[in-house]
């Protein structure tokens, strides 16, 4: 999704894009984290956009249904995904490159978006914002019991009668020490 700079201006305008739930899907099978979140249907962009100098501000809203499983009870659930953003993007040209030398980067130098034949691409930037919004650690309800750590039962669903084995605590004996004395 190219615009050319030139067209966008400081009054915001508003702009809609469906990415494909098979391609943000492959994007998460190919990152090196192991997930079981995977989008059910497109998302749903609607954001608004308009430059001030060389600053791109973009807000907006992104919509979709993922299927995600229980890090608790290992159920499968579809959750809504309705989250906003805010960007601030500076824009820089093909000719402007970060010094090799440099070790550390400020905020003006992350959020950079790359001008090229005097035109923007915006996709990267918004399929990013899609991805980070992903719940880490997904639970299908607030009060999800879980599994049984013994038996591996739904708790959810069962009332399990496993017998809670003994902890063997072998820095026990760390808890009798006296660190005050001055012996």
């Amino acid at each position: 999704m190219r615009l050319s700079v030139k067209k966008i201006t400081e009054i915001s305008s508003a702009y809609t894009v469906r990415l494909a739930a098979d391609e943000l899907n492959c994007q998460l099978a190919a990152a090196a984290v192991e997930t079981t979140t995977s989008f059910v249907d497109s998302v749903l962009v609607n954001y608004r956009l308009s430059r001030i100098t060389r600053r791109l501000v973009l807000d907006g809203e992104i919509n979709s249904v993922l299927g995600l499983q229980c890090g608790l009870c290992l159920k499968d659930y579809r959750w809504p995904l309705q989250e906003s953003f805010s960007l601030t993007l500076n824009l820089v040209d093909e000719e402007e490159t970060l010094s090799t030398e440099e070790l550390e980067l400020d905020e003006e130098q992350i959020n950079r978006l790359l001008v090229a034949d005097g035109e923007v691409d915006l996709l990267p930037v918004l399929q990013e914002q899609v991805l980070v919004r992903l719940p880490l650690h997904p639970v299908c309800s607030d009060d999800c019991a879980g599994l049984c750590p013994y038996c591996g039962g739904d708790l959810n669903h069962t009332q399990c009668h496993c017998e809670p084995k003994p902890f063997n605590n072998r820095f026990g004996a760390l808890k009798n020490i006296n660190l005050n004395s001055s012996d």
